[in-house]
């Protein structure tokens, strides 16, 4: 497979791996290992907001956890009620389409309900038909989730679930700017316990075709969700037309717009959803530990490579590079004129005993006047985004590992937020400390929420990028950033789709430029010392050589 971020990418996830193996990953297998894994990630109610719940037909109760979801609690018998709840939710301030968050029956759940319903019937229990019928149409709308939810990851990743069956939730929600609408999907990336946004941007193109960058776990709601975008333009087609076949003909373009292999994983099962798009690659692609060939990686040949006009190339370029390579794949796309782009070699490396380019492609939505970016630029949210399951939140909150799970409090859900996102970003945070008196225990000391809010609520290059990636080559860095900033290139945009935590953000060019004032002085905007010395500074000091 082309490995995404190749030897640093892997480094960085194993590191992430050891931070939680020597204290969260245990008691979080501790507290799952009853469960199977779709239940694992349902057994809770999700944290999107829920502003409609006096609407909402299945709303019969609040629980106490201090978020105010919509739950409903069925009784089986007189004697026995089941406490599996359902919760739906409904974010309309943020547009979101409706998700729903099961637990999903097992084989003994469709046993005792139905054994329930015998027993109320043959010793005149207090169950009536209508509410028999409630349950079964219930179990049935949970396995079809659970369907809709399930899909097969076919190369070996470090993130979950390494390989093979898993499920993720997808969420839709329209983005509109400067009269346009846009559309990303999200869904959670998992390593361990640790949980972080991961986005897919959809644009509609002027002829009706959609346009997908990065496609997420090949679920069939992630496929729907991404077809239903275009849906008004499928509408007008000849009644004669198969309607399923139209809609999932609508996507045209299918864009690998990185190196890194969370966003490329899944672009052959895209393209067999669609097999008629055409497939655009940002340079430099690459194959690890042995070549492979488009065919093999992606399931077709690539349409085209997205080498721009002024793409920064130099002596230090991949032997894939070669100028006969380059000039052979400078097919101009036929959606340039909506959709403009550019270009970053972000650092060359040696992997495998060969040079080997990490690139990203940015793109620049004129309609809508959006800059889509993949790793580039991020902005960490305060809250607790609204994929994020509470069970793992609350795990990661506890002050240590020793201590017991914590009550369900939305202090505690932020307080799991903030760890996760100082977890993923340095790997071993200043606060995460090893306890001394208590081998294999790990406790938080003071400090881990002043630091969290250094890091979050702004616009910034994530510190992995910033110090594993750009750390190697700073001016070609700000020469990649001055292009997209130039005003003679006319990338006015007003806000910012990045592919990780918080979208849209709103920035202009000049904000975008200030993030990266470090590549001229690396003391601007630092990140605590503290923070990266035990994780990130001794990997980007073996990768630069330092």
């Amino acid at each position: 497979m082309r490995s995404g971020g190749g030897w640093i990418a892997t480094i960085a996830t194993i590191i992430t791996f050891l931070t939680t193996i020597h204290g969260w990953i245990s008691p979080w297998q501790q507290t799952n290992s009853h469960l199977s894994p779709q239940r694992r990630r349902r057994n809770s109610n999700s944290n999107a907001n829920n502003n409609n719940n006096n609407n909402n037909p299945m709303h019969a109760t609040t629980s106490n956890n201090g978020d105010d979801l919509p739950t409903m609690t069925m009784t089986t018998t007189r004697t026995r009620t089941t406490d599996r709840k359902i919760s739906t939710e409904i974010d309309d301030d943020d547009n979101h389409t409706l998700a729903r968050n099961f637990h999903f029956p097992n084989r003994r759940d469709v046993l005792a309900l139905t054994a329930g319903a015998a027993i109320g019937s043959t010793f005149g229990t207090q169950t009536s038909i209508a509410t028999i019928a409630v349950r079964d149409d219930t179990l049935n709308e949970k396995l079809l989730v659970q369907q809709q939810q399930q899909y097969v990851l076919k190369f070996p990743t470090l993130f979950d679930p390494l390989y093979g069956k898993s499920y993720r939730k997808t969420i839709q929600r329209p983005i509109a700017n400067n009269n346009t609408t846009i559309w990303v999907l999200e869904q959670n990336l998992e390593l361990g316990p640790l949980q972080t946004p991961i986005r897919c941007t959809v644009i509609q193109l002027h002829d009706g075709t959609l346009w997908v960058h990065a496609p997420l776990a090949p679920t069939e709601e992630f496929f729907e969700l991404v077809e239903s975008c275009g849906r008004s333009s499928s509408s007008s087609s000849s009644s004669g037309e198969d309607s399923d076949t139209t809609t999932r003909t609508v996507v045209a373009h299918v864009v690998v717009p990185t190196y890194a292999l969370e966003h490329k994983v899944f672009v052959k099962d895209a393209l067999q959803r669609w097999p008629t798009a055409q497939l655009w690659t940002s340079p430099e692609q690459f194959s690890f530990p042995f070549p492979a060939s488009d065919e093999l990686i992606y399931g077709k040949s690539v349409s085209g490579i997205l080498w721009d006009d002024i793409y920064d190339d130099d002596s230090n370029s991949s032997d894939s590079n070669s100028g006969e390579t380059r000039n052979n794949n400078m097919r101009i796309p036929p959606w340039k004129d909506e959709i403009d782009y550019a270009s970053l070699k972000a650092g060359t490396f040696n992997i495998g005993g060969k040079l080997t380019t990490l690139c990203e492609t940015a793109f620049y939505h004129k309609d809508s006047k959006s800059l889509i970016v993949t790793d580039a630029v991020a902005r960490i949210p305060k809250s607790v985004p609204a994929l994020n399951d509470p069970e793992q939140l609350l795990l990661i909150s506890k002050q240590s590992t020793n201590d017991p799970r914590p009550d369900d409090t939305p202090q505690a859900r932020r307080d799991g937020w903030e760890k996760t996102a100082l977890l993923v970003n340095y790997f071993f945070p200043e606060h995460e400390e090893l306890d001394p008196k208590h081998p294999g225990v790990v406790t938080w000391t003071e400090g881990w929420h002043e630091n969290f809010n250094a890091l979050s609520g702004r616009l910034i290059v994530p510190p992995v990028v910033r110090t594993l990636i750009y750390g190697q080559n700073p001016a070609r860095v700000q020469r990649w950033v001055d292009r997209i900033v130039d005003d003679r290139r006319g990338w006015d945009f007003t806000q910012i789709i990045p592919a990780h935590f918080e979208a849209p953000i709103a920035a202009t060019p000049k904000e975008f430029a200030a993030a990266f004032q470090f590549l001229q002085d690396d003391t601007i905007d630092a990140f605590p010392i503290k923070d990266l010395a035990r994780g990130l500074k001794p990997i980007a000091d073996i990768a630069l050589k330092r």
